[in-house]
């Protein structure tokens, strides 16, 4: 296939989902249930040394509750997503798993960064499906400066591992990252066709004003709506979403142009208790990027609508468990 431009990109991107995709798209219910972290990384709020932010842990009690609340309004895939916090220990990890699986025959998505391997095994055993872990950029040097203390390969070994033990993966990228280039988001969707996840999560990097990258401008929409169109070509069925930094980007249509243009087929709303208003004090607010949109479901349904797809009522499982591409 040969792409002679731009317009070309995106008109065959979404070819490229309705072939290998249908007309279906997915909603996943987020709960992002704490906000600390032991990472360092330069350009997220969470990072451990922002002093600034103010910290929550949500209950075994509370987390169950949303996952459940989240099934019960017919959304069939629990997000339960973190902080890299060690405080959520293993048996607490699978506990809450165990609990919603018991209530709710619903998919369960972790999205806990780096953790043991061992954690990993007790974690699919608990129950969980699928494991969310971005790789963020495949520059090795990028990464090393972007997360202090971390390495490119560990993360890359700990995501086969979690293919090898029968999680559904998912990666993804950061679009706009200072001192990234084109060749590194090459890089990125190159590895994406040859890794092949079963989900993608793209973002846009947006300056935290609590990080030491707050001076740099955010990525560009034009230039991360070109990476979700090329990711979808060469990945022909994974789910892609169009995370919600995109609706903070770009907030007026951010979403729906990366359905209309990306290819996108998932949204991720976020389910923890919405303010009344902006200014009104949230007790639970993730905040890895500044004034992060809350887009809710009713939002979420509604982006899909206008993308004239049809919302997804299962599981939503890998499709590239149906066969080879």
């Amino acid at each position: 296939m040969l792409v002679q431009n731009s317009n070309d990109i995106f008109t065959e991107a979404v070819k490229v989902r309705k072939k290998y995709c249908g007309n279906r798209a997915h909603i996943r219910g987020v709960v992002h249930f704490s906000n600390y972290c032991i990472c360092d990384d330069l350009y997220c709020g969470l990072r451990k040394s922002n002093k600034e932010m103010e910290r929550f842990r949500m209950d075994e009690d509370t987390i169950v509750c949303l996952g459940c609340e989240i099934a019960q309004k017919g959304i069939k895939t629990v997000v339960l997503q973190s902080g890299e916090d060690p405080f959520y220990t293993r048996e607490k990890v699978c506990n809450i798993i165990k609990r919603i699986k018991e209530k709710h025959d619903v998919a369960i998505t972790l999205s806990l960064g780096e953790r043991d391997y061992d954690d990993y095994r007790a974690f699919r055993d608990a129950g969980a499906d699928r494991y969310l872990m971005k790789h963020e950029t495949m520059n090795e040097k990028l990464y090393e400066r972007m997360r202090p203390g971390k390495k490119l390969k560990d993360r890359l070994n700990a995501l086969e591992f979690l293919r090898k033990i029968g999680f559904q993966v998912g990666a993804g990228n950061i679009v706009g990252l200072p001192f990234q280039t084109i060749d590194d988001l090459a890089d990125d969707i190159i590895f994406f066709q040859d890794f092949q996840p079963d989900m993608i999560n793209i973002g846009p990097f947006i300056p935290h004003p609590q990080t030491p990258l707050k001076s740099y401008p955010a990525g560009s929409f034009d230039l991360m709506l070109r990476v979700f169109a090329l990711t979808r070509i060469v990945t022909k069925n994974t789910h892609i979403a169009a995370a919600n930094t995109v609706a903070t980007l770009k907030p007026e249509n951010g979403q729906l142009l990366c359905f209309l243009l990306g290819g996108c087929n998932v949204l991720m709303p976020n389910c923890n208790p919405f303010p009344k208003s902006r200014e009104e004090k949230v007790e639970f607010e993730f905040q890895c990027a500044p004034a992060k949109r809350y887009v809710d479901i009713e939002e979420a349904e509604s982006v899909i609508k206008k993308a004239e797809l049809q919302i997804s009522k299962d599981k939503g499982h890998s499709l590239k468990l149906k066969g080879d591409l």
